[in-house]
């Protein structure tokens, strides 16, 4: 088969697995589900397959739906995650720093692998510049990839329990509405289909040419500044909820192709640290949403899914999904993501230097 059948037939598993997920109550079923389905095809046969160009047309479709969301308010408020952005830093910062020196302890990982495995950034990037420094790619993509995995499977459960036992402020609580709900930042009940058309050529326009530019995460930062400039002047618009819900079992299926039989027999191997992860990240995302939310102006369904380490785009889903300040978590996801990729890389490589010493 050639890659564009072996892609369809990923999609369509990916898409049977999301809608039974969903339909089943799942928490995030269409993102969940179609990983699940997808990570078991690939697992026993070994033929998933993902077009990369179509993940950046889904990271546009994202910045497009989150600018959809964007009003005048919204960005007045912006002044106030100067504050939020700092504190993220520097708490994934110690992220880094503990979970890499807890693995090192622990575990048989060497140092730069160690690093590179727990800094919150992409997959192939801290693989391709941990390579760089002596470290092992393989074992650093398989740790991140498990960590999105830990991420989607337990997060979004989690959320919906904290959000419906009342673990959050009353004034908070107010925050997480329905993803349908029109009530949701005075978004309007039906979709202007000519004003999305609009929104769509525009956003795809910005994100190519940050793309072009080599911007970190250019397509869906390109996308979602376009559309909300957009919509800034144009009004807000609801985002079709058959279209979210297509793009999650997209981003589903991503995210399980890239988990392999090789992934799977290197796993022993990596048993302490992806136990380090699993506590350490859960672990992380409740102390330091409820750390963002008491020394900010952050409200606390937003904090906990700013204090998730999974992709822009996947939380940006996740966080629409439940009705989650998605600009705010984008803006948030997106310096960290900046950050990682600009500094992690200098603070790792000198971490590795004192270490050989």
């Amino acid at each position: 088969m050639n890659d564009l059948t072996l892609f369809l037939l990923t999609v369509a598993i990916g898409t049977a697995g999301g809608l039974i997920a969903k339909k089943l109550g799942v928490p995030s079923g269409a993102m969940v589900g179609s990983m699940f389905f997808v990570i078991i095809f690939n697992l026993i046969f070994e033929k998933a397959f993902f077009i990369q160009d179509v993940k950046t047309g889904l990271q546009m479709l994202s910045g497009a739906m989150i600018g959809c969301r964007v009003g005048r308010e919204d960005v007045q408020s912006l002044k106030k995650l100067i504050k939020p952005i700092i504190l993220l830093i520097v708490a994934f910062i110690a992220m880094n720093l503990i979970f890499g020196g807890l693995m090192i302890a622990f575990s048989d990982l060497d140092v730069p692998t160690a690093l590179f495995a727990t800094s919150p950034g992409g997959a192939s990037d801290m693989a391709l510049i941990g390579e760089e420094l002596g470290a092992n790619p393989a074992y650093i993509a398989l740790l991140q990839v498990l960590r999105l995995l830990i991420i989607f499977t337990f997060c979004p459960p989690l959320f919906k329990y904290l959000f419906r036992t009342g673990r959050m402020k009353k004034d908070e609580a107010a925050e997480v509405q329905p993803e349908d709900s029109p009530a949701v930042s005075g978004i309007p009940e039906k979709t202007d289909w000519k004003k999305l058309i609009m929104v769509f050529a525009v956003c795809t326009v910005a994100g190519l040419i940050f793309r072009r530019l080599g911007i970190t995460s250019g397509a869906m930062l390109g996308s979602m500044l376009a559309g909300a400039v957009f919509t800034v002047f144009k009004g807000k618009n609801r985002f079709p909820s058959q279209l979210r819900t297509f793009m999650s079992i997209l981003s589903g299926a991503y995210m399980g192709c890239r988990f392999s039989r090789a992934d799977l027999a290197n796993i022993h191997v990596l048993i302490v640290p992806i136990l380090i992860m699993l506590a350490g990240i859960l672990v992380f995302i409740l102390v330091n949403g409820a750390l963002l939310s008491r020394f900010t102006d952050v409200d606390y369904p937003t904090a906990l899914f700013a204090s998730t380490p999974g992709g822009i785009t996947e939380m940006a889903l996740l966080s629409e999904e439940m009705g989650v300040d998605s600009f705010k978590v984008s803006i948030l996801h997106t310096c960290r993501l900046f950050f990682v990729v600009a500094f992690f890389p200098t603070m790792n490589k000198l971490l590795c230097s004192i270490f050989d010493k």
